[in-house]
């Protein structure tokens, strides 16, 4: 009964990739999708976001879906993730790929890395994580988001830093509707029911793409997919090297 209960009250089968092209058809009929550097031309409109805390593989199913459906999102990459690596070859061509399907990347920064006292320490560490982006995947990135942000770095909510669009702020606060799936569940206000309503101009839809499968789930048992799913594949790799290298894979 508690996991019925569970379920239930946190719809969990909200997060299928099947609800998700749904959803997605609800906000085409209710508004127009744009990007962040496109606000000051409309008064209406959707920006369709992802923080990839955790995973570019369900990032890229996601994507795959929005392409189809002929909308345009912005993906915020993390530099610092405990769960993949920019670097890895496998990961770079997931971005691009991503970007190749007409969306755009920003920067998803985790200010607690740095030692942040002022507005110049944020706009030099912002300076330093944009640049290693943009050389590594090509790009020019025009938007981030702060990553699991306290009140110390909220303060900072001036809507351009660092040339990028802020994400956070005061004008989304104050101006955009803002819908969340953090942790797996709606924070706020469920995202069908604010689309479904269609009674607020201005929205901003925060999606974080490990939190949607194929199907239903509870969201520690998708969180789980993602680790196990990062930890077979680390295996994979170290397997495949010693063979290649023609080692012997002792304990095997």
């Amino acid at each position: 009964m508690a996991i019925h209960m569970e379920r239930k009250n946190y719809f969990f089968n909200d997060f299928t990739e099947a609800n998700y092209r749904r959803l997605l058809n609800i906000a085409k009929r209710k508004y127009r999708f744009i990007r962040y550097e496109e606000i000051d031309r409309h008064d209406s409109y959707i920006l369709w976001r992802h923080d990839i805390d955790c995973s570019p593989h369900r990032s890229l199913s996601l994507a795959k879906i929005e392409h189809k459906e002929g909308i345009s999102s912005t993906h915020f990459i993390l530099l610092n993730s405990n769960f993949y690596n920019v670097f890895e070859h496998e990961i770079k061509d997931i971005l691009k790929h991503i970007n190749l399907l007409g969306h755009c990347l920003g920067l998803h920064f985790d200010a607690s890395a740095y030692p942040i006292l002022s507005k110049g320490d944020l706009r030099k560490w912002l300076i330093f994580e944009k640049r290693i982006l943009q050389s590594l995947l090509n790009i020019e990135i025009k938007v981030f988001s702060y990553h699991n942000p306290n009140p110390n770095i909220l303060k900072y909510n001036e809507f351009r830093y660092a040339g990028m669009v802020n994400a956070y702020s005061k004008y989304f606060k104050t101006e955009v509707k803002y819908c969340s799936d953090s942790n797996g569940y709606w924070r706020y206000e469920r995202l069908e029911n604010v689309l479904v309503e269609g009674k607020h101009p201005k929205v901003q839809v925060l999606t974080h793409p490990e939190w949607w499968q194929k199907t239903a789930m509870s969201p520690r048992e998708r969180i789980s997919r993602c680790i196990e799913g990062r930890a077979k594949k680390v295996s994979l790799l170290y397997d495949r090297f010693l063979e290649v290298n023609e080692r012997e894979n002792i304990g095997r």
